[in-house]
């Protein structure tokens, strides 16, 4: 059986560049990196030399500012049969890479297969279902976090939507909801393995929806996407009125909400 290659997609933003060696692992054959390092403005560094001296390690330089758009610029430079979604605080070891190839082996029909996380305590990143699940059975309430999400490398995989994502212009979020629901509705093949692949920071932008209007935004503009916009203005109002805190506080996420469904409502691709 020929060997699967493996390749990280690893996104990074101007001086984040000086946090991707830190995650690079000895060199193995089938697992190569992806690096898209975001530039900004007038902002011009060196490469890292830890960087240009790995042949495992390739860089493409993109300008401007979008998490969405700099996924899309590793995804275009990718070559490997599987792909894992990587930032530049993610850290790895040789054995959950391998364990990523074999879980799609094991899984020889799945497109997509979605991980856990842990953060730097060991704890994992959030709650997570116990038992496999496939995406149109998926539990009430699952978010899947794009380091957690690996796939197959096809024609058939859809770009992500650049409306959504840290440095947008009005979302700050929901870029991987809108991603796999995209490849869901291409008959893709999305299933998730209860096994932890990664370690993180812990630092999520899906956990400021109390303190972030950007992330209020984009979880409506997210439910707008995958139900509609009447079901997603009753969701909206259902998530708020669950909140424990005063209620014009929830009168006010819930106008955030509706800002970020009439965004997506108004702004057609």
């Amino acid at each position: 059986m020929e060997t699967q290659t493996l390749e990280l997609l690893i996104c990074t933003l101007n001086e984040g560049i000086r946090r991707v060696p830190k995650m690079l692992l000895p060199p193995v054959g089938n697992v190569r990196y992806i690096v898209s390092w975001q530039l900004t403005g007038t902002i011009r560094l060196d490469l890292p030399e830890e960087l240009s001296s790995r042949e495992d390690v390739t860089v493409y330089q993109l300008e401007g500012r979008g998490l969405a758009a700099n996924r899309n610029n590793a995804l275009r430079n990718a070559t490997a049969d599987i792909l894992l979604l990587s930032d530049d605080d993610a850290r790895y070891t040789p054995q959950t890479l391998q364990r990523v190839l074999y879980n799609f082996r094991k899984y020889p029909k799945a497109d997509f297969i979605c991980f856990r996380a842990k953060d730097r305590e060991g704890n994992p990143l959030k709650e997570y279902a116990d038992e496999p699940w496939t995406y149109a059975k998926r539990p009430k309430n699952t978010y899947v976090s794009s380091i957690e999400i690996a796939f197959r490398r096809s024609a058939n995989l859809p770009f992500f939507d650049e409306r959504f994502g840290l440095g947008s212009k009005y979302l700050a979020m929901g870029e991987e909801e809108v991603f796999l629901q995209m490849a869901f509705e291409r008959d893709m093949k999305i299933i998730y393995v209860p096994e932890t692949i990664v370690e993180t920071d812990g630092d999520t932008t899906g956990k400021r929806f109390l303190t972030l209007a950007a992330a209020r935004r984009s979880k409506g503009a997210v439910l707008c996407f995958l139900y509609g916009p009447t079901s997603a203005a009753a969701r909206s109002l259902k998530y708020v009125a669950s909140l424990d805190v005063p209620a014009y506080r929830k009168w006010n996420y819930y106008k955030d909400m509706l800002a970020g469904i009439r965004y997506i409502i108004h702004d057609k691709l």
